[in-house]
């Protein structure tokens, strides 16, 4: 009997294991730990994304050249990002590289020595990330928006941490929070790689079924942010162009609605040039060279966005163009054609992106982390074709209501 192409199974330590059983010499691996920024306590903000640095020098079996050239003198590839609830470290590596992967990634999430000296130079580095950030306001003023919207809560806390945090951040914070938050039941290790279920199985017990529950107690559960009032706020910045962020709160990610929304995030700002934003500002008006829209889910919470770079002179009637798109979500069906045309694009982009096998995985691993489940590219679809106008529409009047248009702009 021909083995299905995806198997997914726990080890006796709670690390649950998905692969995906491929044809190419190309091998994908991750692991996905359910820890992020979000988990830091207040003293330890930037800790999580500092780990995440530190992991790449060196471990109790590798030194640091060890551990960044073991993949790469096979032409591989290393890398690792921490978000507000997870952390990841992943790999892409010729097939007959695939134990090393393995082996590597445990050692880097479990072994890791924080060297003090490594320790000190990772922090001016992140530093020096930080106040790129602040020259790049179009990147900045997500962050700011998400510290307005989640005033209070450790979910409006940026992920690079502060340069005071992280100055007086310790080896002892760092082993702290790994032991704390590294949990093997919260871990997800994802593959796509040309062997069979049952060789993949035996390399996951080899080189993952060893790593020990934690003998921490579990970690407190997140609580979620209190909605905050309205805000409209403009702050002077010195910056040529006048960028501005509208948004508000979104479904979280245990809630069915949120493919709705994904979908009218899509159609309203996706990354294609006929989304309805970038046909009104940009192809109809020439009012800016940049709109897009954007919606993410956290565990008890969302946020969705949209975002424009502009003309300060500009800025008034782009606003105007904007509310009046929402306005016209809330209060006009998409009609038959319309929402068939849509759901075609929506799809077709969930297909062509299925291609990216590194993305696929990691997706298929947050899915796991979050649902202990993953849908299929077919079962995705299907979940898309059984949308209706009138869903689309009450979605927009909840979400897109004007009391839920939040906004901050930079000029």
């Amino acid at each position: 009997m021909a083995e299905t192409e995806f198997d997914l199974f726990t080890l006796p330590n709670g690390i649950r294991c998905i692969h995906r059983r491929s044809s190419g010499p190309v091998a994908h691996v991750a692991l996905t730990i359910g820890a992020g920024t979000r988990d830091e306590a207040e003293e330890q903000h930037g800790v999580a994304h500092l780990v995440e640095h530190l992991m790449f020098k060196g471990t109790a079996r590798r030194s640091a050249y060890r551990v960044n050239s073991l993949l790469e003198n096979s032409g591989g590839e290393l890398n690792a990002f921490t978000t507000k609830e997870e952390t990841v470290i992943h790999a892409t590596l010729l097939r007959s590289e695939l134990t090393k992967g393995v082996d590597l990634l445990a050692d880097m999430a479990f072994r890791s020595r924080f060297d003090s000296r490594e320790l000190d130079k990772e922090r001016e580095v992140i530093i020096d990330e930080i106040n790129s950030y602040r020259d790049s306001p179009a990147e900045l003023i997500f962050d700011e928006f998400e510290e307005l919207l989640f005033a209070g809560s450790p979910l409006g806390r940026n992920i690079l941490g502060t340069p005071r945090n992280l100055r007086r951040a310790t080896r002892e914070q760092l082993v702290d929070y790994v032991r704390g938050h590294y949990r093997p039941e919260e871990i997800v290790f994802s593959a796509s790689a040309q062997m069979s279920h049952r060789r993949f199985r035996a390399v996951c017990e080899r080189y993952l079924g060893g790593i020990p529950t934690s003998d921490r107690p579990k970690k407190g559960g997140r609580t979620a942010p209190e909605r905050q009032p309205l805000f409209q706020l403009g702050k002077h910045k010195k910056t040529y162009q006048t960028h501005c962020l509208i948004g508000g709160y979104g479904y979280d990610s245990q809630d069915e609605r949120r493919v709705l929304l994904a979908f009218l995030i899509h159609l309203l700002g996706g990354p294609f040039s006929v989304s309805r934003l970038n046909m009104q500002l940009r192809e109809r008006y020439g009012l800016t060279y940049n709109v897009e829209a954007g919606y993410v889910p956290y565990g008890d919470s969302g946020v969705y966005t949209i975002y424009l770079g502009c003309d300060k002179d500009n800025l008034g009637r782009s606003i105007g163009l904007v509310q009046s798109e929402l306005r016209k979500l809330r209060e006009v069906k998409l009609t038959t054609t319309q929402l068939a045309r849509a759901k075609k694009q929506f799809i077709g982009q969930l297909i062509l992106g299925s291609e990216n096998v590194e993305n696929l995985m990691l997706g298929i691993a947050k899915s796991v982390l979050v649902y202990n489940t993953f849908d299929s590219t077919a079962e995705i679809a299907a979940k898309i074709e059984a949308i209706t106008a009138g869903e689309l529409q009450e979605t927009a009047r909840e979400i897109f209501a004007e009391e839920n248009q939040y906004s901050l702009i930079y000029n």
